[in-house]
């Protein structure tokens, strides 16, 4: 129903105030002592105002909150062309938080498929390309060169070297990896360092990951 609903009915003043209240509650959870917040992302539905602008939030939160873990779950890796903004956006929201980031990355559903052109029979090759790169990006000193099958990069350098953990989706669960080894009793996951997500991503998937060529320019 809501992908007929045209956003023609949105009231701007309204929105404005949900989006002030929604800020103020995230406020109040810190004040409560609560661990972190979780955003979440869907795009062109009013059932997630923050979909798109989800980085926007976390930026906003990284500089009004002091201890908060702020949660993406997450980004839609395969309608991303340029997977090098997701490295700077995120290495910056990392850093300005000191370290609170928890990066999350999902395959998206239909509707961010069809609102953003993206191809879904390669929707599977281009998160795990993108995943592959992003943490390359932040774990290796640049500059480097990046040749893979949908995205290839000339000049990589990125002046933000941030170590958020990162949740990836495997089978219906969410793995998060972070400085500590711990289970999740929620999703039943284990958690390892920012330098294991890749090779263990390929195995949760069951098979290899992006078959880059890489070399420094």
């Amino acid at each position: 129903m809501d992908l007929s609903l045209s956003n023609g009915t949105i009231d701007p003043v309204l929105q404005a105030d949900l989006y002030h209240r929604f800020f103020d509650e995230k406020l109040y959870v810190e004040e409560m002592n609560f661990d972190g917040v979780m955003l979440n992302s869907h795009h062109s539905t009013p059932f997630c105002m923050g979909g798109g602008p989800m980085n926007v939030e976390a930026g906003i939160l990284a500089r009004i909150t002091q201890k908060l873990k702020i949660v993406l779950l997450g980004n839609v890796l395969p309608i991303w062309d340029d997977p090098l903004f997701l490295v700077e956006e995120l290495g910056m929201i990392d850093v300005l938080s000191r370290g609170r980031l928890v990066a999350g990355w999902v395959r998206g559903t239909g509707r961010e498929s069809v609102s953003h052109n993206a191809q879904s029979p390669y929707n599977w090759e281009r998160f795990q390309e993108a995943h592959e790169f992003i943490v390359k990006a932040w774990t290796t000193p640049g500059p480097f060169r990046w040749e893979s099958n949908h995205f290839q990069y000339r000049y990589v350098n990125p002046w933000v070297r941030p170590t958020p953990p990162i949740a990836v989706q495997q089978g219906g669960l969410f793995a998060f990896r972070g400085p500590d080894l711990y289970v999740n009793p929620y999703a039943g996951t284990v958690v390892r360092p920012l330098s294991g997500v890749s090779r263990a991503a390929r195995r949760g998937a069951g098979g290899g990951g992006a078959r880059a060529r890489e070399g420094r320019p």
